[in-house]
């Protein structure tokens, strides 16, 4: 979809329009690839270095420290198999931070083409009017609508789940993370700055992540949305009756939203996201009442 759609032939103004929304699904994922970077720093860069980020530790360890806590089966304490294990170590985390920030860039990619197609179809819209052949230009909206719409749904099936499994892995680590940077200060002699920047960038991660979601759900809703009140506003009582029949259709269409949703339940918007902060806040603040009990 996204090759044809570059392929096709348009003008400037709808080309740049293109350009801009890649522009900013790419600043989007260099953003995202650059705080998992600083994850990585911390997770292998520093125990590499024999500083410690972990806030228990573990029978396991052998005495000098890896990238993940886990019980070995071999003697690593020899140079040669601490190396090889924490190079492995450092792949598998390289991997699952591709892997995980790779689908999320995706959608963003996905619905950031999505709203400037939607872009161009308002634009045609609101200018219905102007055209000679008004007729066939509607007759294309219309198309174009329809398509849209239909990959809308295809992202909405592809992703619900999977929002729904980060929705509520943001909820549960969003309250973890706060309630032991809370601890971290109530430690006071023993506050470890490590450990305290490592729980804030995490934190500042899983935030701008699930916050992104429902901004990108935020902005293809109102994307959505224009075309309905683009295809309104232009001069349609100055049209022929069929057009105007035909236009009518389309805002029929266009009045119900369209968004995404988390296990078609919760509409990922800046609401629901609000809301779920609102909620990950008050279990900091059970979990923060119960220790002191």
């Amino acid at each position: 979809m996204i090759a044809e759609d570059w392929i096709i032939s348009k003008n400037m103004e709808e080309r740049n329009v293109m350009i801009r929304r890649a522009q900013s699904a790419r600043l989007i994922i260099i953003c995202a690839y650059c705080l998992d970077a600083v994850g990585c720093f911390f997770l292998i860069i520093l125990p590499r270095f024999g500083i410690s980020i972990r806030l228990t530790s573990n029978i396991t360890d052998p005495g000098r420290l890896m990238p993940l806590q886990t019980h070995y089966i071999y003697d690593i304490t020899k140079r040669l198999q601490y190396e090889v294990t924490f190079i492995s170590q450092s792949i598998y985390i390289f991997l699952a931070v591709i892997s995980y920030t790779g689908i999320d860039n995706f959608l963003g990619l996905l619905v950031f083409h999505i709203s400037g197609q939607l872009d161009i179809l308002k634009n045609r819209l609101t200018r219905l009017d102007k055209y000679i052949n008004s007729h066939d230009i509607l007759k294309n909206c219309i198309v174009r609508h329809i398509r849209l719409f239909r990959t809308i749904a295809v992202i909405e099936d592809t992703y619900n789940i999977i929002l729904l499994s980060l929705f509520i892995y943001f909820a549960i680590l969003f309250a973890f993370y706060g309630f032991r940077i809370i601890n971290l200060f109530d430690e006071e002699n023993n506050l470890s700055l490590t450990r305290l920047m490592f729980c804030i960038s995490t934190i500042f991660n899983l935030f701008g992540q699930m916050c992104l979601y429902c901004a990108l759900g935020e902005f293809l809703m109102a994307q959505y949305n224009n075309v309905y009140y683009a295809a309104y506003n232009n001069k349609w009582y100055a049209m022929n009756k069929k057009t105007v029949q035909n236009l009518l259709f389309l805002q029929i269409r266009g009045n119900k939203p369209v968004y995404l949703t988390a296990g078609k339940m919760f509409p990922m918007t800046l609401t629901t996201f609000c809301g779920l902060i609102k909620t990950s806040l008050g279990y900091i603040s059970v979990l923060h009442t119960m220790k002191r009990y």
